[in-house]
């Protein structure tokens, strides 16, 4: 990696299994046991090849979820805009029409229905922000 990415990844985080971290501190228990010193070479480099895997799935992980992120932004901004086309269509057959109590019935549900699509859309986009701001910074690589 180069220093671009290096500052990159440390802006970014994921969620990791436990497993692979444990098995290194096993192993690195294992190996300050060990008395020979050829096997704690070959011992520590096996470690770091697995740490350096582990961090590279770490950063694969991170951008895909930073990509799948972006593409649900985009789908809420998508539909954001299909809901003011959609009411703004409602209120240029408003004027256009008289109204009839039927209609104005329909339109009052109509208009309950959209209310309440508009405030789960704020909720998605808050949820959304406040995952983004809450994203934890992964620790530095140990390689």
């Amino acid at each position: 990696m180069n220093k671009q990415q290096v500052a990159n990844v440390e802006e970014e985080f994921e969620l990791i299994p436990l497993s692979p971290i444990r098995k290194l501190e096993k192993r690195l228990t294992r190996i300050e046991r060990s008395t020979t010193s050829g096997e704690m070479l070959a011992e520590l480099m096996d470690i770091v090849k697995t740490n350096q895997q582990v961090v590279d799935n770490m950063a694969k992980a991170n951008a895909a979820l930073i990509e799948r992120i972006q593409d649900l932004n985009g789908s809420v901004n998508k539909t954001l805009a299909r809901m003011d086309d959609f009411i703004n269509r409602i209120e240029t057959s408003e004027t256009a029409e008289p109204m009839k109590e039927e209609e104005s019935e329909r339109e009052k549900e109509l208009n309950e229905r959209i209310a309440k699509l508009e405030k789960r859309l704020n909720a998605l986009l808050l949820t959304n922000i406040a995952k983004q701001r809450a994203v934890p910074r992964p620790a530095a690589p140990l390689v």
